[in-house]
């Protein structure tokens, strides 16, 4: 029985020093902050959902709406008039 104990534990030890290892803490800056708006918003280009602080938000004059990004990319996608494609086909 302490034999069988023993196991259990190092077998305890052994996975969560691998857990550790394996999925390690995100770095603190991809982290909310207190003042950050963490709203859920959906990509003008793509269509994809992302909270607004992770994604770029792009403000135009008085009159026009605020824009919402995922990236840089789309952004610059959207400005010149491209249509999203998706890389995976059988995403509709």
């Amino acid at each position: 029985m302490f034999a069988f104990l023993i196991n259990l534990i190092i077998i305890a030890i052994v996975m969560k020093i691998f857990f550790k290892l394996m999925y390690p803490k995100p770095p603190k800056h991809l982290s909310p902050t207190a003042d950050d708006d963490t709203s859920i918003r959906q990509c003008d280009y793509c269509g994809h959902e992302l909270a607004t602080y992770r994604g770029i938000l792009h403000k135009g004059a008085d009159d026009e709406r605020e824009l919402f990004f995922c990236n840089d990319e789309h952004e610059r996608g959207y400005f010149r008039g491209d249509v999203y494609e998706a890389d995976d086909k059988s995403i509709k």
